[in-house]
């Protein structure tokens, strides 16, 4: 064993624990040792005994192995009773407090689709009208039609008492807003729509009977479902259907006309369309 030096640590008297690098010791030379076969899964099988660092990675595992015992008598206890209360603890409180379930978040409810252009379009069809009582008679469709003009009136629909005819469009079905000169010159034109009525069945099948229509704005409607067939042209022979209705009150009218074969042969579009009335208020 070396000699004690008041600044220095003892190092330790066996050789084979001194590090190499040491201060004031030669390097030591590292004995020969001799090369054993690597063993099976960690587990030596052959005839030869461990050698110098075999016998310190035991003698470590045993002292390690002692460190590691597990107490006895009241400690014992103690622990289990330690490991036990900690394992009903954690199944009490997940009964009694449950994790945290996910709640679905709500949307806070938005305008209807297509709300805003139907207002806008309204805004610049009642700008076409010319009249404002013309403009709040076609007031539940303003926002479904488009593409409206004021025809150019005709000789024939002067001598029948109008006095402006606007055309607008619905898709496959032409729309006309008819202002007439006095109620006598709209009655008589009820009295026409009335005798083209009479054969539309024949023309187009399911027409309905002339009725009264109440509208959402509660206005009562002289309601007229008629059809004609086209004397001239590229069309000539093609079944047209239609609807008119006034308001017996004011010299006002409006005409729903469409193909039949664009119909389908049925009436049930053009009602639809024309029910807007009885759901849709005026809008403005």
């Amino acid at each position: 064993m070396t000699t004690q030096h008041p600044d220095r640590a003892v190092w330790p008297s066996s050789i084979e624990d001194i590090p190499t690098t040491a201060p004031g010791r030669a390097p030591a030379v590292e004995p020969v040792r001799r090369t054993a076969t690597p063993p099976d899964n960690g587990i030596r099988t052959g005839p030869h005994p461990p050698d110098s660092d075999q016998r310190r990675s035991l003698a470590s595992g045993d002292r390690s192995g002692r460190r590691r015992r597990w107490p006895r008598g009241p400690a014992a206890l103690a622990l289990a009773a330690l490991l036990t209360g900690a394992s009903i603890g954690f199944g009490l409180h997940y009964t009694v407090v449950p994790p945290p379930r996910h709640t679905p978040t709500t949307t806070a409810p938005t305008a209807s689709a297509g709300a805003a252009f139907a207002q806008r379009q309204a805004t610049v069809n009642r700008a076409t009208l010319p009249t404002p009582d013309i403009a709040d008679f076609a007031g539940p469709w303003l926002g479904t039609i488009g593409g409206c003009s004021v025809d150019a009136i005709s000789e024939a629909q002067r001598d029948n008492g109008e006095t402006t005819r606007t055309r607008c469009t619905a898709g496959i079905v032409t729309g006309y807003w008819i202002t007439y000169r006095n109620l006598a010159d709209r009655e008589a034109a009820e009295a026409r729509y009335r005798s083209q009525a009479a054969n539309a069945a024949a023309l187009a099948a399911g027409a309905a009977a002339p009725t009264q229509q109440s509208t959402a704005a509660g206005r009562t409607m002289q309601y007229i479902e008629y059809a004609y067939r086209i004397p001239t042209g590229n069309r000539a022979g093609q079944v047209v259907a239609a609807i008119w209705w006034s308001d017996p009150t004011k010299p006002i009218a409006g005409v729903f006309t469409c193909y039949w074969a664009d119909l389908a042969f049925s009436w049930a579009p053009l009602r639809d369309l024309w029910a807007q009335a009885t759901t849709t208020p005026v809008q403005r």
